[in-house]
């Protein structure tokens, strides 16, 4: 998982506007209202399972009205062949511990350090197949049960930690989110997906393309229970018209390496 330090999305719990915002926008019918501010600034820590994990990268960007919708598909978040036979899901903020334990089998937590690092790292095990999954886990250091950021590289060699990381046959170089993102595709097939990075920066894993958005979720009790953050559903403080948005970023940053994705990750931070 990489720490994030925003400096200047201030608009992200921001009162309640006139609502414009995208009903439905998400798969379960939550609304959501874009920053108004548009202006963000992302500082990343480097991921500590990593090698090399101490760097930092930051970069500012204006995000255009298309950009959020683009970034918050919810399919970028849906992991799909995972498990021996390649037809198990994992999805970014809503598969708990538990599910990625049954579908690949037990494994140690790592505490690498750093911002809310705990993670679940599994190798292939598969002859000849070199990938890596990353799971970083949300509620930590307490319940540590969630996960937040789902992480594939193709490159063992890149893991820091990788004589932690369980050995399994149910992670393949063929995962591949719903929208189409897998290792090996070309820069351009990237832009089809995601559009043009909103920065580019050399790396030692290789070239990285970075997207983040944030907005205010405007979200029904029943789905903030759900996604296990039940303070946080959209309601007007008592005695006034005003209903502060609980903020919900998203970032997605892939590597490329002579003009072929070899890893990517997608990561959900609830400002909670």
């Amino acid at each position: 998982m990489w720490c994030v330090k925003r400096t200047s999305s201030l608009l992200v719990l921001a009162l309640l506007l006139p609502v414009q915002a995208w009903a439905g926008f998400l798969a379960h019918g939550s609304t959501i209202e874009p920053n108004r501010m548009k202006y963000e600034y992302y500082a990343f820590e480097a991921d500590y399972a990593l090698i090399g994990g101490l760097r930092v990268y930051g970069y500012g960007t204006y995000i255009p009205d298309s950009a959020y919708k683009r970034i918050y598909d919810e399919r970028h978040d849906r992991f799909h062949g995972f498990g021996a036979a390649g037809n198990q899901t994992l999805t970014v903020d809503e598969s708990l511990r538990r599910d990625v334990e049954r579908v690949l089998g037990k494994t140690m937590r790592l505490d690498l350090g750093g911002y809310d690092e705990r993670m679940l790292c599994y190798a292939s095990s598969r002859p000849g197949d070199d990938t890596v999954v990353l799971f970083t886990l949300s509620h930590c250091p307490e319940e540590c049960s969630r996960v937040s950021e789902i992480q594939v590289r193709a490159r063992k060699r890149e893991v820091r930690v990788l004589k932690k990381c369980a050995s399994v046959p149910g992670v393949s170089r063929n995962i591949a989110t719903e929208s189409g993102l897998r290792l090996g595709m070309t820069a351009n097939e990237v832009r089809a997906v995601l559009g043009s990075p909103q920065h580019i920066q050399k790396g030692l894993q290789g070239t990285m393309w970075f997207y983040g958005a944030s907005v205010g979720v405007y979200m029904s009790h029943a789905e903030a229970v759900r996604r296990g953050y039940p303070g946080i559903e959209h309601v007007t403080i008592p005695g006034t018209n005003v209903a502060p948005a609980p903020g919900f970023d998203k970032y997605i940053v892939v590597w490329l390496r002579q003009d072929r994705v070899s890893a990517w990750r997608v990561w959900l931070d609830w400002g909670v």
